[in-house]
């Protein structure tokens, strides 16, 4: 890896990172530019590519979305052997098992699918779980943890969970960079409206809530690409309430004690994912702080007005406690 820092007072003004296969540049800590990782057909292709020195090994693949990539970092216990090498087929793969397993090494060489195990030369690649794999669990209707379980034929009632790290240096780079956006850090709610998984809701539900949020006093921050994971994590962490379309992010942020409000849309191959991935099902969730909806049952007007009158109601409730 190279970095170029151009500094002012010590501190990065623009800040240029390169590696093998991609390079960031930031402004006051802002990404602005990013040249994008190669694409390959498939992480066969992509493992020759970029791996090299790598003889007689398993490696395992993570190929699923986000929220699949915390429940396999979360029940590492039960699959992982130290012997195998674990790759993840998108960079963020790698954030989140560094928050959630950080003790497991897991690299990225390039993207691309993966349907079943093949030979790499000397290694034996296969998916930790193939797409067609998990369509097949979820086609059984029931929450994914168990669905995983007894997949691994394993129990998963013994675990513990941590929370996850969030590295000292990451926290600052989260505020420099929420600071350049002239965020009000200590009255805020955080805002993720787009997910791979569902069904994207209206743009008026949002900026009717966000217009509703900023008639309270309250700055809104949006989910952005700026911020990487963890950063997204350190800054959700100090909202006053979290408002999200179901993603993976979710997934990510459940332990948090932050209220949050999530809301369930169409998906293309379920329907209904809240079934399955419901965070009553997942025994690391803050749920006495989480509350779902389902925009297949209720209007985007009855959805937003709950969500707002119950972070009002904090709000007042907040602001009588600390007078």
């Amino acid at each position: 890896m190279m970095q170029k820092d151009v500094n002012l007072f010590g501190l990065p003004i623009i800040r240029v990172k390169k590696t093998e296969l991609c390079e960031k540049r930031y402004f006051l800590g802002i990404q602005y530019k990013v040249k994008n990782h190669p694409r390959y057909a498939n992480f066969v292709e992509a493992f020759a590519d970029n791996v090299h020195g790598v003889y007689n090994r398993k490696i395992k693949v993570i190929l699923n979305n986000l929220g699949e990539a915390v429940v396999y970092a979360r029940t590492h216990a039960l699959w992982y052997k130290p012997e195998e090498l674990v790759f993840g087929n998108r960079p963020q793969h790698i954030d989140i098992f560094r928050m959630f397993a950080p003790h497991i090494p897991v690299f990225y060489c390039g993207g691309g699918a993966l349907k079943g195990a093949q030979n790499c030369g000397s290694n034996w690649i296969e998916p930790l779980l193939a797409s067609s794999q998990l369509i097949a669990l979820n086609n059984q209707g029931k929450p994914f943890l168990q669905s995983w379980a007894e997949h691994l034929h394993a129990d998963v009632s013994p675990l513990s969970y941590s929370h996850a790290v969030i590295p000292p240096e990451v926290e600052r780079s989260a505020l420099i960079k929420a600071r350049a956006l002239r965020l009000n850090l200590d009255n805020f709610v955080f805002l993720s409206p787009v997910a791979r998984s569902c069904d994207p809701l209206s743009s008026s539900f949002w900026s009717n809530l966000e217009t509703s949020l900023r008639s309270k006093g309250y700055g809104v921050l949006h989910n952005s690409t700026i911020f990487s994971i963890p950063e997204v994590y350190s800054l959700a962490s100090r909202a006053k309430a979290i408002i999200a379309l179901r993603s993976g992010l979710c997934d990510i942020l459940c332990e948090l004690p932050v209220p949050q409000f999530i809301i369930y849309s169409h998906n293309k191959l379920h329907n209904d994912l809240q079934p399955m991935y419901s965070f009553e099902h997942f025994p690391w969730a803050t749920k006495e702080l989480i509350r779902e909806y389902q925009a297949l049952e209720r209007t985007e007007v009855t959805i937003m007005e709950d969500i707002t009158t119950k972070i009002y109601e904090r709000h007042i409730w907040q602001t009588v406690e600390y007078r």
